[in-house]
């Protein structure tokens, strides 16, 4: 191996690897749902059900590939009995034709088979793979997507489904021609003398377990060494292209050190390169000098034979034809042993994120009610994945049909949290939550979901029109006057009838040139007409002021009883004055609720509630006063 110039040597495969190594081995195996049988089972029984012409041409290409190469020694050994002018000279032509049309045919086939299968049979597959991915991803439990090992499955699930659709069939169809050209030519050989296939056949299994040393170091010594580079030289450049970094990146000139972090990390990321470029080329001259030493030794042999008279030339031409066709059918044969394993591996990280048992009710469940919706919390905890503490302890309380509620508290009290098992997005740790009196399992999920309109403080737009945006839907069909009366409710009708396409106008520009960009704030207030357009029975609004100007804020404040009318609702925020338009007030501290009341109540308490609410009106009064002053 090559010096380290940089950095740590990449250690050499030796026994303790190895052991470490089988052993880690040992325990995924076991951990694994499916075995390699079962894997490749589950690929084919895919490709049969969603594409069946893809099954058909993996067979076809393998069949056709098996009979051009069985048939070219064949050929071979008439062609040079032809040339030498031996007897029979029309029987002579008439099978070298026979045979060179036989090899044109099965070339055709397989060049049209193949063709089939890279530029549709492999797409197919990885699309219908991703597919399941994705709609897997979209439905999954949503605390699902906050857990690090489940989204280093996804990952690894992502790119084993993109290793299926590319190596699969691939995979599959070498096997099966391998097997077949072994048996022929091995058969060709035997007829010969049965020795060959041993002068021939256990140099090539040396080879096998030669380059499958190759491959161990590779897998258990090189990767280790390799992934946390490739990792952050990823980081770099994603980081760097970012829209949301380009600012600070000029403002504070951090230009020098991405070029920095990126020479020193391309200079480690190239020298482990180099390292693995020195150690396969010498196992590949190994493995090429063991090769050539059984088929020298078979050529040897024919020569012999062909020297003292035992054979003539055409047939001497056909077994040695035949005996490099066979070293290269026992190698492909050998070697798809590891490569079915990885694949099966890859198979298998699709299988189990696909197999992930979900908590919540995906099935038949209670009715859902389409109004007067009354949702209780009885000491309620939630603690996240690989969490030490709960976020949320032993809460207790309940929203009434048609109340406003307010959650207040400092940052990390737990609002969000709070208002995420409400809506069904995480199950409760401990205790219980009920819909109606009922608890919330006892529904299907997706249809709780729908007695839900929520804004959250991410706001998602989708590269689609803005009344694409509102209804969710891709039918243009929709119904004009409700779009225009909540964007009136959430103040952006005058922004939208001032675009020339108005609700038409298609948004993010990443994606369109004529798209319209709008700001956090007018996002923001899409969001909320996209929940107002929903009309469900419960509205979420997680700060959905953060982004406003006061201005905005104030006409929000002054839609909230009428948007809210008919309707349960939590307003969650941290300004306090926007409590007053409630019902109720929660205030949340260290996850627990501290105080519960109306905003004259907790002012008239005096505890924290009163002290936060006081503190916030002497920022707002210094400032004017201070603004006063000044001028």
């Amino acid at each position: 191996m090559s010096k380290k110039k940089s950095g740590t040597a990449i250690k050499k495969y030796n026994k303790a690897v190895h052991k470490e190594a089988l052993k880690k081995w040992n325990k995924e195996k076991d951990s694994r749902n499916h075995g390699v049988f079962n894997n490749m089972k589950y690929v084919l029984g895919v490709a049969w059900k969603n594409n069946k012409p893809v099954f058909f041409a993996f067979f076809l290409s393998a069949l056709m590939s098996s009979l051009e190469q069985i048939l070219s020694p064949f050929f071979n050994r008439y062609i040079v009995e032809l040339a030498l002018g031996e007897q029979n000279r029309i029987r002579l032509i008439i099978i070298c034709i026979s045979i060179q049309l036989g090899i044109t045919i099965a070339f055709s086939i397989k060049r049209n088979s193949e063709s089939y299968i890279n530029n549709c049979g492999q797409y197919s597959l990885n699309q219908i793979f991703m597919r399941k991915l994705i709609i897997k991803q979209m439905n999954t439990d949503y605390e699902n997507l906050e857990k690090t090992y489940l989204n280093d499955t996804y990952s690894k699930a992502e790119s084993g489904a993109s290793y299926i659709s590319s190596q699969a069939i691939d995979v599959m169809s070498r096997s099966v021609s391998s097997i077949l050209q072994m048996a022929a030519f091995g058969g060709i050989l035997a007829i010969l003398s049965p020795l060959l296939i041993l002068i021939v056949g256990v140099p090539t299994v040396l080879c096998y377990y030669i380059s499958r040393r190759k491959m161990k170091w590779v897998w258990n010594c090189y990767t280790p060494a390799v992934v946390p580079e490739e990792r952050k030289l990823n980081y770099i450049v994603n980081e760097s292209n970012e829209l949301h970094r380009a600012k600070d990146i000029r403002m504070f000139n951090m230009q020098r050190w991405f070029k920095k972090k990126f020479d020193q990390v391309y200079e480690t990321r190239m020298d482990l390169a180099g390292q693995r470029d020195s150690w396969e080329n010498k196992m590949d001259i190994f493995s090429l000098i063991v090769s050539h030493v059984g088929d020298f030794g078979a050529y040897i042999y024919t020569i012999f034979l062909v020297s003292s008279g035992n054979i003539g030339a055409g047939e001497f031409v056909m077994y040695f034809n035949s005996i490099m066709h066979f070293s290269n059918s026992v190698k492909l044969w050998l070697d798809n042993f590891s490569a079915y394993q990885w694949l099966s591996n890859n198979i298998g990280f699709s299988r189990e994120y696909l197999e992930i048992e979900e908590k919540t009710n995906r099935g038949v469940g209670a009715k859902i009610p389409t109004k007067d919706c009354e949702i209780e919390f009885k000491n309620v905890s939630f603690t996240y994945s690989g969490a030490d503490k709960p976020t949320i302890k032993n809460i207790s309380f309940k929203l009434n049909k048609n109340e406003k509620l307010a959650i207040v508290g400092l940052n990390g009290a737990g609002k969000t949290t709070l208002i995420k098992l409400m809506c069904g997005l995480y199950d409760a740790s401990e205790g219980e939550i009920l819909l109606n009196e009922k608890p919330v399992n006892d529904y299907n999920r997706d249809e709780y979901f729908d007695i839900f309109s929520a804004v959250f403080q991410d706001v998602a737009v989708l590269p689609v029109t803005i009344a694409q945006n509102i209804t969710q839907s891709k039918d243009s069909n929709y119904d004009k006057e409700k779009i225009y009366s909540v964007l009136k409710s959430a103040g952006l009708y005058n922004k939208v009838m001032s675009l020339s396409q108005k609700e038409q106008t298609k948004l993010v520009k990443n994606v369109f040139d004529n798209a319209t960009e709008f700001s956090g704030g007018e996002n923001q207030k899409l969001a909320l007409a996209k929940a107002l357009y929903k009309n469900s029975p419960v509205l979420l609004l997680d700060e959905p002021t953060a982004a406003l100007d006061p201005i905005a804020e104030q006409e929000m404040y002054m839609q909230y009883a009428k948007f809210t009318k008919g309707k349960s609702s939590i307003f969650i925020s941290h300004r306090l004055a926007s409590t007053r338009f409630c019902d109720k007030i929660l205030l949340i501290e260290n996850g627990e609720i501290s105080e519960c009341g109306t905003h004259q109540k907790l002012m008239e308490n005096g505890k924290t509630y009163a002290m936060l609410f006081e503190l916030q009106s002497s920022y707002y009064k210094d400032g004017v006063k201070n603004c006063e002053s000044k001028k």
